[in-house]
């Protein structure tokens, strides 16, 4: 098995990192939001990237008997190609909701009275001041 087989083998196992790493370029901190609503068809969306990152620079190299350095330089701009493609497609990704307010401190009083913790704040005040 010839080196360049090998080459290809290791971008085809590594496809899913390609393809990750595409849709992290693309979505930024969308993708976390993406993940968490669905993680089976993010990670089929990350895998299929991966796959068609990796195949099209495959078929580009052999197309144009480039050498396997040129292989792999091939790999990143496809990579950087598809997430900007992917890029697009950050409308139909939800917002993450926003983070709600500051509590006031009179609020976290009451709170700890509430439930009968007072004495846990008194004891971490006198604590901490000495």
């Amino acid at each position: 098995m010839g080196l360049t087989y090998v080459v290809y083998l290791m971008l085809i196992l590594g496809s899913f990192t390609f393809g990750f790493e595409a849709l992290l370029l693309g979505l930024g901190g969308r993708l976390f939001v993406l993940y968490r609503e669905n993680r089976s068809r993010t990670l089929k969306l990350a895998l299929s990237l991966g796959l068609a990152i990796t195949c099209l620079s495959i078929a580009i190299s052999s197309l144009l008997g480039l050498q396997l350095i040129h292989l792999c330089a091939s790999v990143l701009a496809c990579t950087l190609l598809l997430s900007l493609i992917v890029g697009r497609c950050k409308k139909f990704v939800k917002t993450p909701l926003p983070v709600p307010p500051p509590i006031a401190d009179d609020e976290i009083k009451k709170m700890l009275n509430k439930h009968g913790l007072c004495e846990f704040k008194e004891e971490d005040e006198a604590s901490s001041k000495s």
